[in-house]
């Protein structure tokens, strides 16, 4: 099994990505996150691809291992590999998301661009672009704006800037 970042010097890597990474929060080495990314404290981020500038709130967890339900028995320890079996779905969270307090992400699932995720939400589906999901399932109740605002953010892709660049973008698109 892989191990999870910690240490000071795999924190400091991410600081100098301006990635900040809170308190009592495990993020295993195999995950990706992007540049200006907060994550809270106590989260757990497994296997995992998260996009640019996202907000992650405390006591978040993404990614986490889930057993075959087709195997005989509930057991891992009848794995190959327990670690690669149990996070084989791909787990992404795209740009300027914003993930509230105490939500889990399951293994599998895409979150669009520009989503908000409720407080105490359970994502067990693709959410798409700019939508607000809510619940235990969480259901898109609503978009963050109409479709030509979404089609103009989109076509920036404000989020691939440097952050002084990305001011400016977003400044011309309101």
């Amino acid at each position: 099994m892989l191990g999870f970042i910690k240490n000071y010097y795999q924190l400091s890597k991410l600081r100098n990505r301006g990635i900040k990474v809170m308190k009592d929060t495990n993020v295993s080495c195999d995950s990706e996150i992007g540049q200006y990314t907060y994550i809270g404290n106590r989260c757990v981020i497994t296997k995992a691809k998260i996009g640019r500038f996202c907000s992650i709130a405390d006591n978040v967890s993404i990614g986490m291992g889930e057993h075959d339900l087709s195997e005989i028995s509930n057991s891992s320890l009848f794995y190959d590999n327990e670690y690669n079996q149990l996070t084989s779905k791909e787990c992404v969270i795209g740009n300027d998301v914003w993930i509230g307090v105490d939500s889990i992400i399951r293994r599998g699932c895409k979150i669009g661009d520009g989503v908000i995720i409720g407080a105490n939400s359970f994502v067990n589906s693709d959410i798409p672009d700019f939508a607000i999901a809510v619940g235990s399932p969480a259901k898109v109740i609503k978009y963050k704006f109409d479709a030509d605002k979404i089609s103009r953010i989109k076509e920036s892709k404000w989020w691939n800037y440097s952050f002084e660049e990305a001011k400016k973008i977003i400044s011309k698109i309101k």
